[in-house]
């Protein structure tokens, strides 16, 4: 991989450790409104989609007061959600190498506005690009392509850093490199075909891929 000029990262289980808060809401959710039982492993698809896009699978109707349901759970599980280690240092000496950071998530923009755990570093970033309607969620690559757009970037100069299928595709449809942030709590190239997937254990670890070590 040579020197990228850019790296886009992902929100969700890349730089804010949100899984366990996703899930365990969703499970409460389900089981509030509308008396269903689910697993973690059976909501763990939660993840990497937009709200809706979820809320849609599980074949819910009434998406928005759902999703603001879901939302007030998350909140009560706050305590649960931390930035990963290493995640600052990390954008730190992306930044000090004058590397382009910039935010592709599945959330919506009030989603990033309101999160006090991800504002501690969304100063490192020069261009964020949140889901909205009128642009096609992941795995299409509308909101890489929007990003690297607005950095005026070609898409071999960037890399993409994303932890689930959904991510993989984003950055395979817009013609981008992927590595994949693999220090979630659970192994997450079990999701992935591709056993040969460029990974990474440790946030720092991006560094010896993006500027040579």
């Amino acid at each position: 991989m040579h020197q990228k000029k850019c790296v886009l990262f992902d929100v969700d289980g890349t730089l804010v450790d949100t899984e366990e808060a996703t899930v365990e809401a969703l499970k409460i959710t389900m089981k509030k409104l509308y008396n269903k039982e689910y697993t973690n492993n059976e909501l763990n698809f939660a993840v990497g989609l937009p709200g809706k896009h979820t809320l849609h699978k599980l074949g819910i109707e009434n998406i928005d007061d759902t999703l603001r349901f879901w939302g007030e759970q998350i909140r009560e599980f706050s305590n649960k959600v931390m930035l990963y280690p290493q995640i600052e240092e990390t954008l730190d000496n992306l930044k000090d190498k004058n590397i382009k950071l910039g935010i592709v998530t599945s959330r919506y923009d009030y989603e990033v506005k309101e999160d006090i755990i991800l504002n501690k570093v969304l100063h490192y970033f020069d261009v964020i690009v949140t889901y909205n309607e009128s642009l096609k969620p992941k795995p299409y690559p509308d909101q890489l392509l929007k990003a690297l757009k607005e950095f005026k970037i070609d898409p071999d100069d960037a890399v993409y850093v994303g932890d689930t299928p959904y991510d993989y595709g984003c950055a395979k449809g817009g013609n981008v490199d992927f590595i994949l942030a693999n220090w979630g709590n659970v192994d997450r190239r079990d999701n992935f075909d591709d056993k040969n997937i460029k990974m990474c254990n440790k946030p720092l670890d991006l560094l010896d891929y993006i500027i040579g070590g």
